[in-house]
C-alpha cells in the first residue's frame, strides 16, 4: 500500500497495483515459506537430537525475517523504524509459537528482549506523538475538519504506517459509529449528490453481508475439523471483511459527492476520493448504456455494485485516492449519482454535452 505519487494532477503514468505490490507479495511469500519450513523442522522426529536447531530457528525468526522486511519493504517504501520494531516483536511471537517450551534456549538476553522491544516502542511512540500533535496543529492552516487534519499529520510524520493506521481508524469509525451518524447538511454555496437512494446498492450490500455470514459459519465448521487454529484465523478474516462492508455502506450514505463554487469533490464510500477544481472539468456525459473503457478511464461505480450513469472528463489526468493509500491516475471518471441531470444542471448544463 503505497502513498500517492503526487497531489492534485499527475502527468506521469502511475504503475498498476500488482507491480507496486510485488515487493509486498515477495516478502509475504518468503515469510510464509520460512515459517512453513521451520514448522516442519520442529516436528521432525530428529529435532530433539540436534541442539543447534533451536538456535537456527531463532536466527531465522529474529534476524532473517526482519532483514528481509528491511531489504524488500522498509528501504523501498521508506517505512518508519517503529514498524521494524513491531516486525521484530511479531517474529519473537512466532518463535515462541514454533519452538516448544523444553527446547527454548535459556539465555537471559532472550528473556529481556520483549522488555527491550516494548521500551523501544513506547519511546518511539512518545517521540512521534509530540511530532504528530505539532503536525496536526500545522495542518489546521490547510484543513479545518479533524479527520482530514489527522490524515495529513499521520501521512507526514508516520509515512505509509500512518496512512494504514488512519485508514483502519476511519474504517472502524464508520463500521461501529456510523449507525448513529446522519449525513451532514450541505454548506452554504454547495450542492450534495447521493449515490444510494435510487440504486440497488443498499439491498445488494445487505445480501452480501448475509451471504458472508452464512459462508463464514459453514467454512468455519468445515476448517475446524482440519485445524482449529486455521479456523480461528479464518473467522477473524471474515469478521474484518464484514466490518469493511458495513463501513463502506455507512460511508456511501455519509459522504456524498459535493459540488462547490470552485471544486468538485467525488467520494465513493470508503473506497475512492478526489477533489478537483471546477475549472479543470472539461466535459460531462450522461451515460445511458455502455461506455468506452481505456487506460485513462476509471470506473468509480464498481464499489456501489451498479452501472455508472455519469462520466466526468478533465483537462488533465487527476489522482484518485483509494483505501489504505492506494492511488490511481485517470483523465475520465465514470460514477453513479442518484440525480445525474441535477448534477449537470448545477455544474452548468449549457457547457456540457449529453449522450
Amino acid at each position: 500500500m503505497l502513498p500517492c505519487p503526487g497531489q492534485g494532477f499527475a502527468m506521469t503514468h502511475t504503475p498498476s497495483l500488482p507491480i507496486r505490490l510485488r515487493p509486498v507479495l515477495a516478502f509475504a511469500a518468503l515469510a510464509l515459506l520460512i515459517v512453513g519450513i521451520e514448522h516442519a523442522v520442529v516436528r521432525l522426529p530428529v529435532f530433539p537430537q540436534h541442539p543447534a536447531l533451536p538456535w537456527a530457528i531463532l536466527f531465522d525468526m529474529l534476524v532473517g525475517l526482519p532483514v528481509l522486511f528491511y531489504l524488500l519493504l522498509m528501504r523501498r517504501y521508506r517505512l518508519s523504524p517503529l514498524l521494524l520494531v513491531s516486525v521484530i516483536s511479531t517474529c519473537l511471537g512466532l518463535a515462541y509459537w514454533l519452538l516448544p517450551a523444553p527446547y527454548w534456549p535459556s539465555v537471559p538476553l532472550l528473556k529481556l528482549l520483549p522488555i527491550v522491544l516494548e521500551g523501544c516502542v513506547l519511546v518511539a511512540i512518545a517521540a512521534r506523538g509530540r511530532k504528530l500533535v505539532r503536525a496536526y496543529r500545522a495542518a489546521g492552516a490547510h484543513e479545518a475538519r479533524p479527520l482530514p487534519r489527522l490524515r495529513l499529520a499521520a501521512e507526514q510524520e508516520l509515512g505509509v504506517f500512518g496512512v494504514l493506521l488512519v485508514a483502519e481508524l476511519d474504517m472502524l469509525r464508520y463500521a461501529l459509529l456510523g449507525w448513529w451518524e446522519r449525513a451532514p447538511a450541505p454548506l452554504a454555496g454547495t450542492v450534495s449528490f447521493s449515490s444510494h437512494r435510487e440504486s440497488g446498492f443498499p439491498a445488494l450490500l445487505i445480501m452480501a453481508c448475509f451471504g458472508l455470514l452464512i459462508e463464514s459459519a459453514a467454512l468455519h465448521l468445515l476448517v475446524r475439523m482440519w485445524s482449529p487454529l486455521a479456523a480461528g484465523w479464518l473467522l477473524v478474516a471474515d469478521a474484518y471483511t464484514l466490518l469493511l462492508f458495513i463501513a463502506h455502506g455507512h460511508a456511501v450514505r455519509l459522504q456524498p459527492t459535493v459540488l462547490t463554487a470552485h471544486e468538485v469533490l467525488v467520494r465513493v464510500g470508503f473506497f475512492w476520493r478526489v477533489a478537483v477544481p471546477r475549472a479543470s472539468l472539461s466535459n460531462i456525459d450522461l451515460l445511458r448504456g455502455d461506455y468506452a473503457t481505456d487506460a485513462e478511464t476509471l470506473n468509480l461505480a464498481r464499489p456501489l455494485l451498479t452501472a455508472p450513469n455519469v462520466m466526468l472528463t478533465f483537462a488533465a489526468p487527476v489522482t484518485v485516492v483509494g483505501p489504505y493509500g492506494i492511488c490511481r491516475t485517470a483523465r475520465r471518471l465514470v460514477l453513479y449519482l442518484d440525480e445525474p441531470q441535477a448534477f449537470v444542471a448545477a455544474a452548468g448544463s449549457s457547457d456540457f454535452s449529453m449522450r
